[in-house]
């Protein structure tokens, strides 16, 4: 029996969804300064790509997804081809993965991504006090949980789509095979019970075509951050799955899109 929050390949769409932005990304390469594979770490995967924009631009920290335990940054490039036009640097880190690590290691390399981006930034050409986080599935737990950290004051905006907030659902669903919580650590994991700070402006989305377990968190803690004092906008990006929604991320016109440019408005 399927599980509340399965994310199955064979939904249509997924596997041409995720062909389609590898696709997208391999132009970015060719991008003028872009860097790859910076160290913010010793292990292999703590690597991140930076695709920089000029002088004190403000730039997008993407946490891509992979329910913790797969994805590759390489893959995420795409977005930069629109973005850096704009003066905005796009930066997309890998990360450290399930079953190999802990979810609570997970979120430190997050954590040292942002790090490094405030301490190093300035030399791509980036203002480190105008970072906007952006994540989708794990990557919007990720981005959620960073959010609530010692150096928050560097971070812009929140763009958070189709993420997970509160894993204590999690602990009996397949993804706990690999997680491996127990209720201890899936609560300090929620971001729904660490909340940033009340002033920081907050997009949580997702696609309406997404199940329903993922709307439902996605719904629930909008309003946890509405009750924090957070400004909030909330959407869901008509007929897109969990998969094709990541796409607007680098995709003019699409609710995604036009919420991150009003978050570089601010």
């Amino acid at each position: 029996m399927a599980g509340a929050y399965d994310l199955p390949p064979d939904t249509p769409g997924f596997a041409e969804a995720q062909a389609e932005m590898a696709e997208r990304s391999r132009p970015a390469a060719a991008l003028p300064g872009a860097a790859f594979d910076i160290a913010y770490g010793s292990h292999s995967r703590q690597r991140l790509d930076i695709f920089p924009a000029g002088k004190d631009a403000p730039a997008l920290l993407f946490l891509r997804g992979g329910y913790w335990k797969l994805g590759e940054k390489e893959d995420r490039w795409f977005p930069a081809i629109e973005w850096q036009p704009r003066g905005v640097a796009w930066i997309v880190p890998n990360y450290r993965l399930a079953p190999e690590f802990t979810l609570p290691e997970i979120v430190d390399d997050a954590r040292a991504v942002l790090e490094w981006v405030v301490a190093n930034g300035a030399g791509y050409g980036i203002d480190a006090t105008r970072i906007h986080l952006v994540g989708n599935s794990a990557g919007a737990h990720l981005a959620a949980m960073i959010a609530t950290g010692p150096i928050t004051r560097n971070i812009r905006s929140l763009t958070l789509i189709s993420g997970l907030y509160d894993l204590v659902p999690l602990l009996d669903e397949d993804p706990n095979t690999w997680l491996e919580m127990d209720p201890e650590t899936a609560r300090s994991m929620s971001p729904c019970l660490h909340l940033p700070a009340p002033n920081l402006p907050v997009s949580v989305c997702c696609g309406g075509a997404e199940t329903p377990a993922f709307v439902r968190q996605s719904r629930d803690f909008a309003e946890v951050l509405r009750r924090n004092g957070n400004s909030v906008d909330y959407f869901e990006s008509p007929g897109k799955n969990h998969m094709a929604v990541i796409g607007e991320c680098g995709t003019t016109g699409t609710p995604v899109f036009e919420a991150m440019t009003r978050h570089l408005s601010q």
